[in-house]
């Protein structure tokens, strides 16, 4: 055990990489581009990259988001 802490590097700790700690570190949020940047510094939304939902057919669905069964009805 002491050969893996011995071999860390001089300062280096065991935390969680964030952009609080190291220089230019930059995480981001994981949620990928959606177009891409012009000459002219503008943003080009590519459409065919944007995110659509499906949302199902929700025709007599009686209950609503969030809502337990056991809940009395107002």
């Amino acid at each position: 055990m002491f050969g893996v802490i011995r071999a860390l590097p001089r300062g280096a700790k065991r935390f969680p990489m964030t952009s609080k700690r190291g220089h230019n570190y930059y995480k981001g949020t994981g949620s990928g581009a959606m177009g891409r940047h012009t000459k002219k510094g503008n943003y080009k939304i590519d459409w065919n990259r944007v995110r659509t939902f499906v949302v199902p057919d929700l025709e007599g669905f009686t209950l609503g988001p969030y809502v337990t069964r056991k809940a009395d009805k107002a």
